[in-house]
């Protein structure tokens, strides 16, 4: 399974992705010339059209390319894990960034690998829990996004 597909199942545990989503992912799919049946059917409908149709043509679509969807956890981990190294790379600014992986830390219930992201996203060294800000932050938070690559 490719990484766009990834970020959408990831908003989808997230309960953030739209149908619109699940449209444009099908037409990213075709334009990589990744093609079935239930995408072409897919890219097709309307952005108006009802939220079950989108749904199981989506399904439909994974199991056509024998894509199996990963557990809630593994799926928000390489989410997690994409942000990191985005931060690393200067994608996105180290506080867009943990921001980001914050809400997966919220919706994976905090798990103990990620705890410091809790303290960074509330502006705290995750080690001597003083506060940060500026220049600092964004090297805590690099930091951070670092430690986190290297030990997935």
């Amino acid at each position: 399974m490719d990484s766009t597909t990834n970020n959408l199942l990831a908003e989808r545990y997230l309960g953030s992705v739209t149908y619109e989503d699940y449209i444009d992912w099908a037409v990213k799919c075709l334009e990589s010339d990744i093609d079935s049946k239930n995408i072409r059917i897919l890219a097709s409908l309307q952005k108006l059209s009802d939220s079950y149709e989108v749904e199981n043509y989506f399904n439909r679509s994974l199991n056509d390319l024998g894509w199996k969807v990963p557990d809630e956890r593994e799926c928000l981990m390489a989410y997690a894990r994409g942000f990191a190294e985005q931060i690393v790379s200067g994608a996105i600014s180290p506080v867009e960034g943990c921001d980001r992986i914050y809400r997966i830390v919220l919706a994976l219930q905090y798990p103990r690998e990620m705890s410091c992201w809790i303290f960074l996203d509330e502006r705290l060294d995750p080690e001597g829990f003083s506060y940060l800000h500026g220049p600092e932050l964004d090297q805590a938070i690099v930091s951070a996004a670092n430690r986190f690559i290297n030990e997935q």
